[in-house]
């Protein structure tokens, strides 16, 4: 059986942090997220077609360094209209009926997407299989219609759902279904849907059924900044890192943690695992990791520095006396001594965040910040809630950030003007 992975998309509802990783290579448990896929499909798959778009050299170089044993062919969709079109620019590259199909930013067990293949490779299948996810808000989503396990039809983001099943993205289909992503339309969104190819499949094939395959284990859709930091806490939580202890001088771990050979911890660290501390990476003295933290390559964490639940990405700093929770920090940051992320708001209420300027509520208590790349922090910052600070911008000393910062923006407070907010290009 051959396997098709979409994507190509853009993922602006993760800028900035995507504007310079494309979110195929965004790191899930220390892995990117496209290779919690691929792994699933060794043993199960002869062929993998990749659709890529955004940022498409490097994904091609960062999966062709890995040794994967089946054949990867990649297709550019050089115009993003949709998953119809990404699936059906590919018609001439699958060969296999059915064909495993799944899109590239869900992040599930590797026993699921197994299942899932195994089925569809089943002698006794007759049309395709369709993976299903019980959520509270299916209005959100594509939501399913379902009748004796079978699917009868997809509702695009429906405000009266059929069910609170959606679809999750992950399924097994016949090759016919190229001859319905012809004739689709585009969608008041301007883009062909691979769904409305399916329903019409549906319709007009009546010999042919997708049957249901319901998700038990843990998926997430890595749609907006939050879903990345719970996926990471589920993904580091499931995931088999050895507990070892430490061959460094007063350094207590406690835990399962993944250590580089090359990574120095000083004295008076403490980790909590699960952790992941990569290639490079230099902790401490005195510094406090707690569970379902990630340390890029080249990361320098410096005396007193607490961090929890986050993923600091490579080359980034934390100068001494800071502290960071549930956060997303980009590449070549660099914090100033006591900079502070405020994770929890007084209230305890839910956090939201603006996402294409729209407030979006998070469902999470907990949540930091969402930091693009080369972003500058001087001493005793303090960043507040939900806060989207964008690339190459610059947060002045003894500043409150409490409103999300655009890109290449300087912010400083200055004892006799107040707030100043200025732009650096």
């Amino acid at each position: 059986m051959e396997a098709l992975i979409l994507t190509a998309g853009k993922a602006t509802r993760l800028y900035p942090l995507t504007k310079t990783i494309p979110k195929p290579l965004i790191p899930i448990a220390g892995r990117p997220l496209i290779c919690h896929i691929l792994d699933a499909l060794s043993g199960n798959i002869d062929r993998v077609v990749i659709v890529i778009g955004h940022k498409a050299d490097l994904v091609k170089q960062t999966i062709n360094q890995m040794n994967y044993p089946f054949e990867i062919s990649w297709v550019t969709q050089q115009e993003q209209r949709g998953t119809g079109h990404a699936v059906k620019i590919c018609e001439h590259y699958i060969e296999s009926d059915p064909f495993f199909m799944m899109y590239g930013d869900i992040f599930t067990s590797q026993r699921t997407i197994k299942n899932i293949i195994i089925l569809g490779q089943s002698n006794d299948l007759t049309g395709g299989i369709f993976s299903a996810k019980k959520v509270r808000n299916p209005e959100k989503y594509g939501c399913l219609e379902i009748k004796n396990n079978k699917l009868v039809k997809i509702y695009e983001k429906h405000s009266s759902p059929p069910s609170s099943y959606i679809n999750a993205g992950i399924m097994v289909l016949p090759l016919i279904i190229f001859n319905y992503l012809t004739h689709t339309s585009e969608s008041s969104r301007g883009e062909i849907e691979l769904t409305e190819g399916i329903n019409q499949l549906i319709q007009n094939q009546r010999e042919l059924f997708f049957s249901i395959y319901y998700i038990k284990d843990h998926w997430f859709d890595i749609g907006y900044p939050w879903n990345l930091i719970t996926a990471n806490e589920v993904g580091m939580q499931k995931a088999e890192f050895p507990a070892k202890s430490s061959s460094f001088s007063a350094v207590t771990i406690e835990g399962s943690v993944k250590l580089a050979d090359s990574a120095i911890l000083r004295p008076g660290t403490f980790i909590q695992g699960p952790v992941i501390i990569d290639e490079n990476v230099t902790v401490g003295p005195n510094c406090f990791l707690r569970s379902s933290t990630y340390l890029g390559k080249g990361v320098r964490i410096g005396n007193g520095v607490e961090i929890k639940s986050s993923l600091i990405l490579e080359n980034t700093t934390i100068g001494h006396l800071s502290y960071i929770g549930d956060s997303v920090i980009g590449k070549n940051c660099n914090f100033g001594a006591g900079t502070k992320v405020a994770n929890l708001r007084l209230d305890n209420n839910e956090i939201n965040m603006r996402i294409k300027g729209e407030s979006v509520s998070t469902g999470r208590k907990k949540l930091g910040v969402f930091m693009g790349d080369n972003v500058k922090t001087g001493i005793n910052a303090s960043l507040m809630p939900g806060i989207i600070i964008g690339e190459n911008s610059i947060i002045g000393a003894h500043t409150l950030v409490n409103q999300d910062i655009p890109p290449n923006t300087i912010l400083y407070y200055d004892p006799f003007q107040g707030l100043i907010q200025k732009s650096l290009e």
